[in-house]
């Protein structure tokens, strides 16, 4: 189902809009929001903290919080559906290495 208008994406765009006023100090993101998938919100972040701090916001269990592999990069996600739009929110990171550790 693709949408045809943007008033067809209007849920999304308005959900996203109330995050960020009852939300203030979340991080911003790199949104995607397609007319293919007009109620679906994609949210990429710089950092797995900042994965967990929309996590929080949007009141999702850290159970639903996985990880996988974006070619070479390993990323930490969820997905989860809050105000009627379906969140993937996601970040790729650097694996802490031995000597990171260590210092």
């Amino acid at each position: 189902m693709s949408a045809e208008t943007l008033a067809a994406q209007a849920a999304t765009l308005t959900c996203l809009a109330g995050i960020a006023v009852s939300h203030p100090s979340l991080p911003g993101a790199y949104f995607v929001v397609s007319s293919i998938t007009p109620n679906k919100l994609t949210v990429q972040l710089d950092s797995p903290s900042e994965v967990e701090a929309w996590r929080d916001a949007l009141g999702v269990s850290a159970e639903e919080i996985y990880t996988r592999r974006i070619g070479a990069q390993p990323s930490i996600e969820f997905e989860a559906t809050a105000y009627g739009v379906t969140f993937h929110v996601w970040a790729t990171y650097e694996p802490a290495t031995v000597e990171a550790v260590a210092s």
